[in-house]
């Protein structure tokens, strides 16, 4: 690995970071695809218990 200095990595990560979130942000299809996977997983079930009510489910993190 090349010797680089703390605040020139720090740049470069800063960099890669917004052009990430702008590519996601501005291509639906990637968007979409983040949000299905996002709403099928962990804490983001659709699926509620049949004593449960959707507004009484407490985030725990």
């Amino acid at each position: 690995m090349f010797s680089q200095s703390t605040p020139a990595q720090l740049v470069r990560m800063l960099l890669l970071l917004t052009i990430t979130l702008v590519a996601v942000h501005h291509c639906q299809p990637l968007l979409d695809a983040l949000a299905k996977h996002a709403t099928n997983g962990g804490c983001h079930q659709q699926n509620v218990m049949s004593d449960e009510t959707p507004m009484s489910h407490h985030h725990m993190h």
